[in-house]
């Protein structure tokens, strides 16, 4: 069951990316599913003009901050990116 679909392109900040991985989180986090754990996949291919290690920070400072609820909840992530850096 799909529930949401995002993309985050455009070469954005560290600190653009960790603000829209922190509404991800906030949205994920505020309930858990009755049927089992909750999926995030990060995904994506090759983009000549997105700064990855930089998107990736954002998202590793929106993970630190978001720790605690992402294990209560039992989310899982999936990692699937490519791209310079």
């Amino acid at each position: 069951e799909l529930a949401n679909y995002g993309e985050y392109s455009g070469n954005p900040s560290r600190a653009e990316t960790r603000e829209y991985v922190k509404t991800v989180f906030d949205l994920m986090t505020r309930s858990k599913h009755p049927k089992g754990h909750k999926i995030l996949i990060i995904g994506g291919a090759i983009a000549n003009f997105t700064d990855v290690a930089k998107t990736f920070d954002g998202i590793i400072d929106a993970m630190r901050e978001y720790a605690d609820k992402l294990r209560e909840i039992g989310i899982r992530i999936y990692v699937r990116r490519g791209g310079p850096n």
